[in-house]
């Protein structure tokens, strides 16, 4: 899955050691990138459906 924010992989974001959830993913590891929170575009859908 991509960031929402700078449309790079889930696994280019650094992990939170205490959790496996992608919405507690870091920031990019992409050197050129400047995202500093992994922003999960499918948070956009579930508000949308409320």
């Amino acid at each position: 899955m991509n960031c929402k924010r700078c449309h790079h992989t889930d696994e280019a974001h650094s992990k939170n050691e205490h959790s496996d959830s992608l919405i507690k993913a870091g920031e990019c590891q992409i050197p050129t990138c400047t995202c500093r929170q992994y922003v999960d575009p499918i948070q956009e859908i579930d508000e949308e459906l409320l």
